[in-house]
């Protein structure tokens, strides 16, 4: 009898791997056999007539290629981390000091009448930047006084602090680098919608991602070309429909869709799993008078795990979809949580802004309401010949509207994680909103999902 292995395939390139892997369909043999007798050469061919010629793009998973990408805008950072199968990891705003020179200049607006107030608007955002640092280093320090031995943690300590309200005045020009992880299939993808965008920063980021992706997958890319009809629908879309909005209300996390029987079906699903029942017997046996009715099994099962639910996958079956109304530096938090449906508008200024408390009391409210205002004007002179471009303008202060799906499973992991203390506080208000909106709905679920302590 056979003993079971288990062992990298190294030493191979990515497109040599993805084949070892493809032809064990067909192949008795074991996959590092199979892969001492591809070359280079024949992996190109197998993968130009099976992924290339006949689509059997699956195949393209197993090729994987870590790429990074350096001074591109946040903005253009979105276009790439909208691929919701890769893995990214990005610059922080949060512990790293920018400058004015660390901004996109959008070909746009280059050598137009708009580059004057782009780049007044710039300079005002970031010198109001500068002496927010300054003034809310100096507001925190006041308030906390370092441990004996432990002052250069404490300065680092306030300074981080300080950055953190201050970034709410960066604008999504602010250049960023991005470290990706992403398998050929899910490239090729984000190639496309890439190479089809309305920015010209994006689609020369996708140019170059795609020559750099070449250099790991020479043959897997050759698809990942511009599609004119997804070109031609998002300049179409814009133009047709921006001209609707909604006023700003009080609430920022509106739940407008649930499963009004998510109880009985998730209670259900559990017996499902694990008994020999169709699941329509088992959804009546769970609505039966019977002592392992929905409610019952439902505490059985959650007391199993002192940590909550998250184990469990049947939450999955559960579903919710949330409006919701978040600043800019909060999405960029939100959009990590890959296990949702997310359609967000593009950014605007219309929404209003928020004003970090903190800036009043260390006495720079007004100075960024200016910058606020300056950004704002810019944004709508840019808007008039650029609707796309202008979203370099706005900031991470600047709302933005996001409609969210996600399952039970995803919105307990999300609220556990985002209401915890070390959240950033935005995002932190989100969570706690949006558990206080299941809460209405399904009091017995909200009880099981502990805020993060």
């Amino acid at each position: 009898m056979p003993e079971m292995r288990i062992y990298p395939l190294t030493g191979i390139t990515e497109e040599v791997a993805a084949v070892a892997f493809a032809k064990t369909s067909r192949s008795p043999e074991p996959f590092d056999k199979i892969a001492a007798e591809l070359s280079a050469e024949s992996s190109s061919k197998f993968h130009e007539k099976w992924v290339v010629g006949y689509g059997h793009s699956s195949v393209a998973e197993h090729a994987v290629a870590h790429l990074a990408a350096e001074d591109i805008s946040r903005l253009a950072v979105e276009s790439i981390e909208s691929n919701r199968l890769g893995s990214y990891t990005e610059k922080s705003t949060r512990y790293q000091r920018l400058d004015r020179s660390h901004t996109h200049l959008p070909e746009e607006v280059k050598g137009t009448p708009l580059q004057r107030d782009y780049e007044d608007a710039i300079g005002a955002l970031f010198s109001t930047y500068e002496r927010s640092i300054s003034a809310l280093t100096d507001f925190y320090s006041s308030q906390s006084k370092p441990e004996p031995g432990k002052e250069k943690a404490h300065e680092i300590k306030m300074k981080t602090m300080a950055m953190d309200s201050a970034r709410f005045l960066l604008p999504n020009s602010t250049l960023a680098n991005v470290g990706m992880t992403m398998n050929a299939r899910v490239l090729e993808y984000a190639l496309i919608k890439m190479l089809s965008s309305p920015l010209a920063e994006v689609r020369k980021a996708g140019t170059m991602l795609r020559s750099a992706g070449a250099q790991v997958f020479p043959t897997l890319l050759k698809r990942a070309e511009e599609n004119t009809a997804l070109a031609r629908f998002q300049g179409e879309s814009r133009k047709e429909f921006s001209r609707f909005s909604s006023p700003v209300g009080s609430k920022h996390a509106r739940l407008i869709h649930y499963d009004k029987n998510a109880l009985e079906n998730l209670s259900a699903s559990i017996l499902y799993r694990w008994s020999g029942l169709s699941f329509g017997d088992a959804l009546a046996h769970i609505k039966s008078p019977d002592p392992s009715g929905a409610m019952e099994l439902f505490k059985s099962i959650s007391s199993r795990f002192p940590e909550g639910l998250k184990p469990v996958r049947e939450l999955e079956h559960v579903t919710y979809t949330f409006d919701l109304l978040m600043d800019q530096g909060a999405y960029y938090e939100f959009k990590r949580h890959r296990m949702m449906t997310i359609s967000a508008q593009e950014p605007t200024v219309s929404l209003g802004h928020r004003i970090p408390e903190d800036m009043g009391k260390c006495g720079m409210k007004n100075e960024f309401q200016e910058a606020m205002k300056e950004s704002a004007e810019c944004f709508q002179k840019i808007e008039e010949a650029h609707p796309f471009a202008s979203g370099y303008i706005a900031t991470n202060a600047h709302y933005r509207r996001v409609l969210a799906t996600m399952n039970l499973r995803e919105l307990s992991t999300f609220i556990k994680l985002r209401s915890a203390p070390f959240a950033h506080f935005t995002i932190r208000e989100l969570a706690l909103e949006m558990l206080e909106e299941l809460r209405k709905v399904h009091p017995e679920f909200a009880e099981f999902i502990k805020p993060g302590a």
